[in-house]
């Protein structure tokens, strides 16, 4: 069955729609099944992998409606990725969907019957905690706060985590409070450093070690309807999220399987081949982390990175498909 994540907060502008993006063409690329699904009418999600939004006839309103089956809706962007829509026309039913006995679980009646075809199904909310994000967490086994460091979004934190309870013990018992990601962050500011010993404080085992910088090639990324992977691979933007998603993954027993797999077989090398990938690893890296790395006992997620491009490494001396289909994990 999926894991299902909303990603969310109540406040535009945030990096929450390139975030759900990233995270989901990440885990597609590694070979996860995936199904990434825009709530937002302003159809940004749906935008962000190249489609034009406007010009959809078949939404997530379609399936709400109950007016089109799943398969004429769902868009496959590539084997492993897959995308339901959105689009402004979905602002001309949502009152409606105030009024039906069942408005709370449109999103996860439709997503039970497809939940079991996919690793993650990850939901982009709309800015806002109306009925479509309701929706959204009813339908979650966990969500992410996505939060840039300034004032309102950190406003925004609060009514979100009560709203998050209320879910909890009123439409979805087993909605877990996955993490924080910190987004759009420039730590040559002391307003970045105090928000993130602000989360830290009030979320010591949920603020992920791994956050997103304030760089170009993400909006760039966006603009041409393209990810970060696949818009500039080298960039600071993509190393972030592959950081970010790399940390996101450790609880899914996948990913879990597939890394022990490679710490046993990276243990079991000689020493001399052992210190030959690490130096490929770093290699690996790209200039800006290279000249990073007289701190690395300080960095965690720079050690993290070079454990990410060791496996890469290991993945071609040992194909991980090839032993999991054989049944060695």
């Amino acid at each position: 069955m999926a894991q299902i994540c909303s990603f969310i907060i109540q406040k535009g502008g945030c990096g929450k729609t390139t975030t759900t993006v990233n995270t989901a063409s990440y885990l597609a690329l590694q070979g996860y099944r995936v199904l990434a699904v825009d709530m937002d009418p302003q159809g940004n999600l749906t935008q962000h992998f190249g489609y034009d939004s406007d010009a959809l006839d078949k939404t997530v309103m379609h399936l709400f409606l109950e007016k089109e089956p799943f398969n004429s809706v769902v868009l496959k962007r590539d084997e492993h990725l897959h995308i339901i829509p959105n689009n402004i026309e979905l602002t001309s039913v949502e009152y409606s969907l105030y009024k039906s006995l069942s408005r709370e679980y449109l999103l996860r009646d439709t997503l039970a019957p497809v939940q079991n075809n996919y690793d993650f199904i990850l939901i982009d909310c709309p800015p806002n905690l109306g009925i479509l994000s309701i929706n959204s967490l009813a339908a979650s086994t966990e969500f992410l706060l996505v939060v840039s460091p300034e004032f309102f979004p950190m406003k925004a934190v609060k009514p979100l985590y009560e709203t998050f309870l209320m879910v909890r013990s009123k439409l979805n018992r087993t909605l877990s409070f996955k993490g924080v990601l910190m987004t759009m962050c420039d730590f040559r500011t002391r307003h970045s450093q105090d928000v993130r010993d602000v989360l830290r404080k009030n979320f010591p085992q949920k603020l992920y070690n791994a956050y997103i910088r304030n760089t170009v090639t993400l909006k760039e990324a966006s603009s041409v309807g393209k990810s970060i992977f696949e818009y500039d691979p080298q960039s600071i933007g993509a190393f972030d999220y592959q950081n970010f998603v790399e940390e996101f993954m450790r609880d899914h027993e996948k990913f879990q399987a597939k890394r022990s797999f490679y710490d046993r077989h990276f243990q079991q090398l000689p020493e001399k081949q052992q210190h030959e990938i690490l130096k490929f690893a770093q290699n690996n890296l790209s200039s800006y982390n290279r000249n990073r790395l007289d701190y690395l006992d300080n960095e965690p997620v720079l050690r993290e990175a070079i454990i990410i491009e060791r496996n890469k490494i290991l993945e071609r001396l040992y194909p991980y498909r090839n032993f999991s289909n054989l049944g060695e994990t």
